[in-house]
């Protein structure tokens, strides 16, 4: 597994508030939310992404990460509201059930895309991940589903997800465009 995202080695140092790497973090994720997977032009442009604390910066065990680079994910408002500061309990992680890390590991290891557009959990983590973060709302399958219809249509590949979709969906924006 390689993970869908990287962020940039070395880490850049922290001058002053973590908001500072947002452009840097926005670049790492190719402009896509960490989460829905989703690129900004369809996810409500670049002012409706956040930095996300993967970690979050309010869990006890955690404040020391609130400036950590490698600990900033680009995150959708709606994603990063669902994800807030929810971390599984020791329990639920030794059971598996935890949050799918983008940066760590494939779409791939831990769900796939049904017909439907849904995106079905194949392992614990992404059962937790789909749940909390509710991967299968309305307008995320709706969007799959277009993407897809306009990938059948144009005769081109759907959407992998276990890469950055950020020039996936562009190619299929324009095949839409020039099929109008």
């Amino acid at each position: 597994m390689n993970g869908i995202f990287s962020h940039r080695k070395p880490s850049p140092t922290c001058r002053g508030h973590y908001r500072n790497f947002r452009q840097s973090i926005r670049e790492d994720f190719s402009e896509c939310c960490a989460y829905c997977l989703l690129y900004e032009l369809i996810a409500g442009g670049e002012g409706n992404f956040q930095l996300d604390h993967f970690r979050p910066k309010s869990h006890p065990d955690f404040r020391h990460l609130e400036s950590e680079y490698q600990n900033l994910y680009y995150s959708c408002s709606v994603c990063n509201r669902y994800k807030s500061s929810s971390w599984p309990s020791d329990r639920l992680m030794a059971e598996g059930y935890r949050f799918v890390d983008p940066c760590q590991e494939d779409f791939s290891a831990h769900y796939f895309e049904g017909e439907d557009g849904q995106w079905q959990p194949s392992s614990r983590a992404g059962e937790y991940s789909a749940a909390r973060l509710r991967l299968n709302r309305q307008h995320l399958v709706t969007i799959r589903q277009l993407l897809s219809a306009i990938a059948e249509s144009a005769n081109l590949p759907c959407v992998d997800w276990n890469r950055p979709a950020k020039q996936q969906i562009m190619r299929l924006i324009v095949a839409a465009q020039d099929g109008l």
